[in-house]
């Protein structure tokens, strides 16, 4: 949202509003993350989310658009010891106010929803966190009341967004550990830690599974699946996908770069480079 000053016959004056800053956490303004106005965010504004000792067992949608300059950054703050703060899926609750569809397939969803009302999502920064256990046998409350995550569940779920950038974040313990759809685009994956994920005896999940109009790999952390899982470490079906300093390890392939079964990402010319 902007404030737009008009001086008559002259020119418009357009003024970001003043950004928020949302500290959630123990002897926080916010003692959940679901205090936090995820409906209403925007440009500039940050949420930082304090570690402590318990989990959040806490889900959410993010469906808000920032800019280049004032992005939307959703920041964890690592305790004294320097561990990460947690986001547990399991047993997880959703803001009541929050109304959005493929709850299953994700701890957290950027992308699709009804509250706040749909749009495409740019310029979203998550940081310093560490999402895990969104797979089955595992439960949450939403909108549905109790529900069972699906099986190609994702610690975070990419359904849409452009220039989206996930670092030095733990993905684990969930059917997929990023999961990105084709109407993605510009998508940085950096420093995160990417392991542990898969379903038992299946080839269809995998600790990344991506297709998007450009995306980066850098500086990962890829390592082995959950014991008894069949599915690939870092797959991908992108257009201009640039992999480079990461560490992969483990999988039926670490490296599986496959065919797009979308026009708009085979026509792209850098989709004939990887």
């Amino acid at each position: 949202m902007r404030n737009t000053h008009r001086t008559p016959d002259l020119l418009f004056l357009d003024q970001p509003l003043p950004a928020e800053h949302y500290e959630v956490g123990p002897q926080k303004p916010l003692q959940q993350i679901g205090d936090v106005p995820w409906e209403s965010l925007g440009a500039g504004d940050t949420i930082f989310i304090h570690a402590r000792p318990e989990p959040y067992r806490e889900k959410w949608v993010i469906c808000r658009q920032g800019t280049a300059t004032h992005p939307i950054v959703v920041r964890g703050i690592p305790d004294p010891n320097g561990r990460l703060p947690v986001i547990d899926g399991r047993n997880a609750t959703t803001r009541k106010t929050l109304n959005f569809w493929n709850e299953k397939r994700g701890v957290i969803k950027i992308g699709g929803a009804n509250v706040p009302s749909d749009t495409m999502p740019r310029h979203i920064i998550i940081e310093n966190l560490d999402i895990r256990s969104g797979r089955p046998p595992f439960t949450f409350t939403g909108r549905d009341g109790q529900t069972e995550y699906a099986k190609n569940c994702a610690a975070i779920f990419l359904e849409k967004g452009e220039h989206i950038t996930l670092r030095n974040c733990i993905l684990r313990d969930s059917g997929n550990g990023f999961f990105c759809a084709s109407q993605s685009s510009n998508v940085l994956v950096e420093r995160c830690y990417i392991y542990d994920n898969g379903i038992e005896d299946r080839f269809y999940e995998h600790n990344n599974y991506t297709e998007a109009n450009g995306i980066i790999f850098q500086f990962n952390r890829f390592g082995p699946l959950r014991k008894g899982c069949r599915g690939n470490n870092l797959k991908d079906r992108s257009a201009g996908t640039v992999i480079r300093y990461n560490w992969i390890e483990g999988g039926n392939r670490q490296l599986d770069l496959v065919d797009s079964d979308h026009k708009h990402l085979i026509e792209n010319p850098a989709y004939r480079s990887t």
